[in-house]
């Protein structure tokens, strides 16, 4: 079977940076589907019960910034999207009886997952190699939400990157098929770098859809490192928003660009 005819099911969020990757990815495949899981209009209560002007500031940024990135590609391909759609739910229901039922109905070769909640134990273990995730972090550095806004927290921005791993049943911890460290200007911030991160994970995924299409034996690789962070939405908070802004304003990325800073082990292989 010809590799754009293969079924390939996405499961996906449904912010505007969510709806770019999958388009691009759909429009590739053209047998391909999604499922999507709709995040709360205010995209801050998917990450934090906190309603303080600094946290809604920053969520306020992360969609001012996807705009400028993504709104008008997804606006020229919306009716093609929704051609494409085979459910919407709301947060939390991506394990539900109701969408296991819809997954094997549709009898996907691969599934690829991007920014929904965490997939259980029941899914997993149905589809044990098929199902793909992209990270928007470097595995194992970095696990966990949100990894590439702890980078600059941590003032470690050659960590900040997409990881494209296959499923386990623990948090960010499968095997490894592709990985890519992001590409910064000077003038970048957490935000700029989502963006620039999203379209480098379409670019990144596709390729390992390929490969894996061609290699579908292919179990990945394992990284190990004493370095080995994992973070949840409950660390995400105020100090942190502040603390990032201030090294940004500093010129984080400007010392980061103007410095060698020593290579980290990858996994980019295919």
């Amino acid at each position: 079977m010809k590799i754009k005819k293969k079924k390939i099911l996405m499961l996906s969020g449904n912010l505007i940076k969510h709806k770019y990757v999958a388009i691009k990815l759909l429009k590739k495949y053209k047998s391909s589907r999604i499922i999507f899981e709709k995040y709360p209009k205010n995209v801050l209560q998917n990450y934090s019960n906190n309603k303080s002007n600094v946290l809604q500031n920053h969520f306020k940024n992360v969609q001012i910034y996807e705009k400028r990135y993504f709104q008008n590609f997804c606006n020229k391909n919306d009716s093609f999207l929704k051609k494409k759609i085979i459910t919407s739910i709301k947060k939390g229901d991506i394990n539900s009886l109701k969408v296991f039922k819809a997954i094997k109905k549709f009898k996907p070769s691969l599934i690829i997952v991007n920014a929904t909640s965490i997939i259980n134990k029941r899914l997993v273990n149905h589809y044990t190699n098929k199902i793909v995730n992209i990270h928007q972090g470097l595995m194992p550095y970095y696990r966990g939400t949100g990894t590439n806004v702890w980078t600059f927290y941590n003032k470690e921005l050659q960590y900040t990157g997409i990881t494209v791993h296959f499923i386990n049943e623990k948090i960010d911890d499968g095997n490894i098929l592709s990985q890519v460290q992001s590409n910064f200007s000077i003038n970048d911030n957490t935000h700029s770098i989502g963006c620039k991160n999203a379209k480098l994970s379409a670019d990144l995924v596709k390729k390992v859809i390929d490969f894996l299409i061609r290699n579908p034996n292919y179990k990945g690789k394992k990284l190990r490192s004493s370095k080995n962070k994992i973070f949840f939405k409950k660390d995400f908070n105020d100090k942190i928003v502040l603390k990032v802004n201030n090294l940004i304003k500093k010129g984080l990325v400007k010392k980061y660009l103007s410095k060698k800073t020593k290579k980290i082990k990858l996994i980019n292989s295919i």
